[in-house]
């Protein structure tokens, strides 16, 4: 354990914290964010003056997440404090609207009478657009955790944990994560004045939060690894019957979720509706407060995630057509992609090409897109080193959004990137690798250590499932799985010993190369199998190297 802790960059002195998160003891007070009690007040006066308030989300499962919880806890509040709250949700449409809050939706929402706009996981890179908004008299909160733009919003209470001066200790919240930060200082604010809420009430908010910090890749290290685990619990006895609905149409089971079912199953769903049509059905889904409600928008989700698998492995194929030989960086661009796959036609290509790489497809007279980063290289820093090329950029160092007015720019974007590139990594392609935690040889394998092993989960973005290495390995048995023949079947002994079944995903195409009796090195991760009531460990392999 201590070696598997240490390849986690897990100091000696953190040991008893990361294997034990406590909610009590390692988790940080909303309070010591600079700004959030003045946004707090800011909310309940315009819930006591009866002011129209929106909450302007995000198009992901972050953001989508992220306004279903302050939605819901802005109602709780008022409700129990006997109010009428003047609340709506807009989410934006991709192709519409862009990322983050556009001019147009400031002056329209003003327009309509909203004189307070709370935004969730968006809006530090719009200081342009919230000058206008202080000009036509709307007050902005500001909930994100984006890296910041080149200005920040001067007319605008801004919660984020990135912001200078900032006091709040956990850097790597997600939108959600700051939302539930909020939320948690609302309901203290509203125990004060009368309000009855049991204490841990809030709580029952951490289903989202554990969505949102995977699907968002935040590390899930420090407190975001106390909000992951609680936050597993609570996913497990959500109340939301429109989470229950995705569940039950992803296949995955209630009481058995893990951060990998929120990645593979439940969180492509969510994404689903802004990628092809709106997140407003996303958000309806989670929202939705009985099954007979919820049922119909989750049906949509997953008719939706279909559809987004369908056209995103179309224009894959497509891309691939279109790579520069050799490239340190990719940019690939389309006049007939669907704006909402760019980001999963990138992401794909980083994993087939192992370099950064950005999709953009034309939306109206523009180009719209997406990056996706491996080998450390920072895509914010990236574009800013294109100079004032753009109408919109931001996002993280590892995924990012933007758009740019014109073909011509967008070359002129490929053509600074690849030098950004080319200096970064030394002229170099990234080279892959493959972390192993250590040698662990398949006679070691057990129950005992398996069960000591679960107290690193849950896994996820720093913090990686432990991956062993086993040397010398016989195939008995070497065959495909899955309808294309993608996923690679072994059973194998190492040393005349037990036989063990390994399962690797994405790996079909070794199946050729080996033979019965052939012996292998694999490196692999120890998963639990339960098929028809008995379970069984397995060795899920990550690669597998023929030896001589």
């Amino acid at each position: 354990m201590e070696t598997l802790l240490q390849n986690r960059g897990i100091p000696t002195e953190q040991t008893a914290s990361f294997l034990n998160p406590d909610w009590d003891l390692h988790t940080h007070d909303p309070a010591e964010f600079l700004h959030i009690k003045a946004a707090t007040n800011r909310l309940f006066f315009a819930l006591e003056q009866g002011e129209k308030i929106l909450i302007h989300g995000d198009y992901d499962a972050d953001g989508v997440s992220g306004s279903t919880l302050l939605f819901t806890a802005i109602c709780e509040v008022a409700k129990r404090l006997s109010l009428t709250p003047n609340l709506s949700v807009y989410l934006p449409d991709r192709e519409r609207d862009g990322y983050g809050v556009a001019l147009h939706t400031v002056e329209r929402v003003a327009k309509e009478g909203v004189t307070l706009m709370i935004t969730v996981d968006c809006g530090i890179a719009n200081a342009v657009e919230f000058d206008r908004a202080h000009e036509l008299g709307l007050d902005v909160i500001i909930c994100d955790h984006h890296q910041l733009g080149e200005r920040l919003p001067d007319h605008a209470i801004i919660i984020h944990p990135l912001l200078p001066g900032e006091t709040y200790p956990n850097k790597h919240l997600c939108g959600t994560g700051v939302a539930f930060k909020f939320a948690t200082m609302l309901i203290r604010k509203a125990r004060t004045l009368g309000a009855e809420f049991m204490d841990g009430y809030e709580k029952w908010f951490l289903d989202l939060v554990a969505i949102a910090t995977v699907t968002d890749v935040m590390p899930l290290l420090g407190e975001n690894r106390v909000l992951e685990t609680y936050g597993l619990l609570v996913l497990n006895k959500t109340r939301r019957p429109g989470i229950q609905e995705i569940v039950h149409f992803s296949r995955a089971e209630m009481g058995k979720i893990d951060t990998q079912a929120i990645g593979f199953q439940i969180g492509p769903r969510i994404n689903a509706a802004g990628r092809i049509t709106s997140a407003e059905i996303a958000f309806k889904t989670l929202a939705a407060k009985t099954v007979e409600e919820a049922k119909p928008f989750a049906e949509q989700l997953e008719q939706l995630n279909r559809e987004r698998q369908r056209i995103s492995d179309t224009a894959f194929k497509e891309a691939l057509q279109l790579v520069k030989a050799d490239a340190p960086i990719q940019v690939v661009w389309s006049e007939t992609w669907n704006p909402g796959v760019v980001g999963l036609i990138a992401g794909k290509l980083v994993t087939k090409l192992g370099v950064p790489a950005f999709a953009l497809t034309k939306v109206d007279d523009k180009f719209v897109g997406s990056g996706r980063s491996i080998g450390g290289l920072n895509l914010v820093e990236a574009m800013k080193s294109c100079g004032d090329i753009f109408i919109k950029a931001g996002g993280h160092p590892q995924a990012c959004g933007l758009t740019i007015a014109n073909e011509e720019l967008v070359r002129a974007f490929q053509s600074g990137v690849e030098v950004f590139a080319n200096d970064f990594f030394d002229g170099k392609k990234p080279e892959p690798m493959l972390n192993i935690d250590f040698e662990l040889p398949l006679d070691r394998i057990s129950w005992d250590l398996f069960y000591e092993l679960q107290r690193l989960s849950p896994y996820g973005e720093g913090n990686r499932p432990p991956v062993f290495m086993a040397r010398g390995v016989q195939i008995i048995v070497a065959d495909t799985v899955g309808s294309t023949g993608a996923h690679l079947r072994l059973q194998a002994n190492q040393s005349g010993g037990e036989m063990w079944k390994m399962i690797g995903f994405g790996l079909g195409s070794c199946a050729p190369e080996l033979d019965v009796g052939d012996r292998v090195d694999i490196a692999y991760e120890l998963v639990e199998n339960v098929w028809q009531g008995s379970r069984q460990l397995e060795c899920r392999l990550v690669d597998v190297k023929k030896v001589a």
